[in-house]
């Protein structure tokens, strides 16, 4: 059994025992976007070079972190011939995905953040998969979170995955995670790259957005480790994460299709959930006539939700008090 944590991958020495060969045609182009991420992204970094699928590239972008973060990518680019360092001022992680996704020539796509880390069979059987299932675009495996201060595994993170058809599943509840996914490029022709106009909860975007259009494949077991902590950018900012789910899921359901995939019922009580959460974050930091909004909008979709009533007087009262 491989064991979990930071320590799951050696550290190669310098030489020819960490030196992949270069290729002019790689099958998978690996995508790494790094902002600040001196802490672990030599870690990232040696978990795709551990990989025993060897037939890629790695396109990893220096997304204008203030410390050493582009000090180091170019060391291990230095030595990772395969490997080539995109430098940018700071644009965000959908913007450092699009300009990695432009530069490369892979025919497969494979998402690892700076802070999260492959097991050393994840492309392999990725790839696998594909070989087997030639018609299916994008495959992808649970994700199981572990400690980054101790490395151990944690438990009662992970969301049941799913196969197949998933536009209604994910609209109800988010479990593909970036890191975990490896799909064909006609994904992002057919529906464009990743949305620059959001800061976070851009992967759920991008997902429930391909989701009518692409059918997902499904290797039930973490192939992929993403790393835990308190300082992660949507847990950081809880209210800023809940307006834009509800935005996103509006959108998809109002003008990309999700009207034919998602029963009404059950779309009406998922958007009444979303706006109640941003809602009731706004009234709690006292953004009284901020939560209006997102409160009516609420039982407008559901007006049987009772819950939402106490906080609209709430943010009433304290908006007229003010």
């Amino acid at each position: 059994m491989v064991p979990w944590g930071p320590c799951v991958f050696p550290r190669f020495p310098h030489g020819d025992s960490c030196i992949l060969p270069a290729m002019s045609n790689p099958t998978v182009s690996v995508i790494l976007p790094a902002y600040n991420a001196e802490a672990f992204i030599a870690e990232a970094v040696e978990s795709i070079r551990a990989q025993t699928y060897t037939d890629y590239e790695i396109i990893a972008v220096n997304d204008g972190s203030a410390d050493r973060t582009g000090e180091i990518l170019d060391q291990l680019a230095a030595e990772t011939p395969r490997m080539q360092v995109i430098h940018q001022e700071n644009a965000g992680l959908a913007k450092a995905r699009n300009v990695a996704i432009e530069q490369m020539t892979g025919q497969y796509i494979a998402l690892l953040d700076a802070d999260d880390i492959w097991l050393p069979d994840k492309l392999q059987r990725c790839m696998d998969f594909f070989q087997a299932n030639p018609d299916i675009s994008i495959v992808y495996t649970p994700m199981d979170p572990f400690d980054g201060e101790t490395g151990k595994r944690m438990e009662g993170h992970s969301k049941p995955c799913h196969a197949g058809w998933l536009g209604e599943k994910l609209f109800m509840s988010i479990f593909v995670h970036d890191p975990a996914a490896v799909f064909h490029k006609r994904v992002i022709e057919q529906c464009g790259g990743f949305d620059e106009s959001i800061p976070v909860s851009i992967g759920n975007e991008f997902w429930l957005r391909v989701s009518p259009k692409f059918e997902f494949g499904l290797i039930d077991e973490p192939l992929a480790l993403r790393r835990w902590s308190e300082q992660s950018l949507t847990r950081s900012n809880r209210l800023r994460g809940r307006k834009i789910k509800a935005m996103v899921l509006e959108r998809f359901y109002e003008k990309m299709g999700g009207k034919d995939l998602v029963p009404r019922p059950k779309a009406m009580r998922r958007l009444a959930k979303v706006n109640y959460h941003a809602g009731k974050i706004l009234v709690q930091q006292f953004e009284n006539r901020q939560a209006l909004p997102y409160l009516f909008k609420a039982i407008q979709y559901r007006p049987g939700y009772l819950k939402v009533y106490p906080f609209i007087l709430w943010a009433m009262a304290g908006a007229i008090i003010r």
